[in-house]
């Protein structure tokens, strides 16, 4: 594909993108050997990062470099597609680095390093019940510090890094965020990632979008599906004590923005109804001796809600993103409370009514004592997480395949070919552009996206749109299957 700028940009990117792919090796070269240590699993991460790197890189100058034979998109050059890749590579190198030094006691305090000890533990075990109804594959959770709470979803091993809020060295409800970013991780392994139910996510995607086809629910509301998703799973988690702390930290922001929509985000006036819904869902159809507990906190975490949003003169409708037409918050909320209803009733109907799990609160039947009984309850189960061991990454066959390892339950996945994204689909289409094939801009895109590299903080680009496209196949319960994760040896 020709390119609009002078030679020299595109000398100076590739020069840029061997310095990051040197220093990935290098990084992780220093602590690949070694024991089953969080050190350890960054340094693996690094090493299968500069190898993967490599890949993305040659892949984009084998399509559109002199003889390319990929189909042109004229709002992606080259140059941008190598500088967004560079974005990425740039970022997982800062979070990997940023989870040694944060655990390290010559750069972070004690109290640093307590915090994500347990962070860490909370997230295992936040994702362990998607794990083990086959949602995801065995995944390591790693946390680290940032500003705010975040993941770092990467595609090339086995791993998952969440950005947990600084101030939770003095806070600990704050790490109950945790729970709502592992629910991201969940969401985008049911829907953007290609490690089952191959065909049907390719054929939805490749698909045309039918003009006659319906939505019974508003643009609005779709745009908000992946964080509706991630706040109920959240809530099947942690319970009570995860809608509490949400109702607490929204209560730190603007008057104002209570009915500001972001086109991303559940509204502020409206979000604690997600997680209120969720534990009325959990009360009817989860373990019985929860019932009433659960029940008696969602109604005082709605009465609480209502005064907070009489106190703050909440408007009654607002206008969504990208609309002239205000929506009443009455007929909002009834619409969110539905979709609500959908999703737990679809793929996560089986975390819902499953009694393996206790979630971290479940509140109790005395209002005047249920929500501080939440906040209770979680602390009394961070401190039962304290001995627990944790995964970690290493590496098998001779150095040419990373995997999990100390894993608490058998699941299928966990592996990668060192170098691979992960997904069957898209590395046999990044091994043909590597040997000169020609490609569609869908495929070359879905290449570059990787997957589920995340988009967060640098970002790819480019953003799928947001469109209904029934039947909801993936709030359908179906576990993945072995034969869906194939793996190269």
């Amino acid at each position: 594909m020709p390119t609009s700028l002078p030679s020299p940009v595109l000398d100076r990117s590739a020069v840029r993108a061997d310095a990051l792919v040197r220093m990935a090796a290098e990084l992780g070269q220093r602590g690949v050997a070694g024991g089953m240590t969080r050190r350890r699993t960054v340094a693996i991460a690094l090493h299968t990062l500069a190898l993967f790197a490599r890949k993305q890189f040659d892949f984009l100058g084998a399509g559109f470099g002199s003889g390319g034979m990929f189909e042109a998109d004229e709002r992606y050059p080259l140059e941008f597609l190598y500088e967004a890749t560079a974005r990425q590579v740039s970022f997982d190198i800062d979070v990997l680095l940023r989870a040694v030094s944060h655990r390290a006691s010559e750069s972070a305090s004690l109290e640093m390093r307590t915090t994500l000890e347990l962070a860490d533990r909370l997230a295992m075990n936040a994702l362990l019940p998607a794990v083990r109804h086959g949602l995801v594959e065995p995944t390591v959770l790693l946390t680290y510090f940032q500003k705010s709470p975040t993941i770092r979803l990467i595609p090339y091993v086995p791993l998952g890094v969440i950005g947990i809020d600084l101030s939770a060295t003095g806070d600990a409800n704050r790490l109950l965020a945790i729970a709502h970013e592992t629910g991201h991780h969940v969401y985008r392994q049911l829907t953007t990632n290609y490690a089952s139910h191959l065909d049907e996510q390719i054929g939805v995607m490749a698909s045309p979008m039918p003009e006659t086809t319906a939505s019974p629910w508003p643009q609005w509301l779709l745009a908000w599906m992946e964080e509706i998703f991630a706040d109920i799973y959240a809530t099947l988690i942690a319970g009570p004590a995860a809608a509490l702390g949400l109702q607490q930290l929204i209560m730190t922001g603007q008057r104002t923005s209570l009915i500001e929509d972001d086109g991303d985000h559940p509204l502020d006036a409206l979000r604690p109804q997600i997680m209120h819904t969720t534990l009325r869902i959990m009360a009817e159809k989860g373990v019985a001796e929860h019932q009433q507990s659960l029940l008696t906190t969602a109604d005082v975490l709605d009465a609480l809600w209502e005064t907070e949003l009489a106190a703050r003169n909440a408007p009654a409708e607002f206008v969504p993103a990208g609309s002239g037409t205000p929506v009443a918050l009455a007929e909002a909320g009834k619409q969110l409370r539905a979709l609500v209803n959908e999703i737990a009733g679809g793929a996560l109907a089986a975390l819902v009514a499953d009694t393996d799990h206790t979630p971290w609160s479940v509140g109790d039947k005395d209002a005047s004592v249920a929500l501080t009984e939440s906040e209770l309850q979680f602390n009394t189960v961070s401190m039962g997480l304290a001995e627990e061991s944790l995964p970690e990454l290493t590496l098998r066959n001779n150095r040419h395949l990373v995997a999990v390892a100390r894993y608490p339950i058998q699941g299928d996945g966990g592996q990668r070919v060192v170098g691979e994204i992960g997904d069957p689909y898209l590395d046999e289409l990044r091994n043909a552009g590597l040997a000169g094939k020609a490609l569609e801009a869908d495929q070359w895109k879905a290449v570059f996206l990787a997957g589920d590299w995340t988009t967060q903080e640098g970002g790819s680009g480019i953003k799928p749109p947001v469109a209904y496209r029934p039947p909801y196949w993936w709030l359908t319960y179906r576990p993945v299957t072995p034969a869906t994760r194939p793996v190269r040896r």
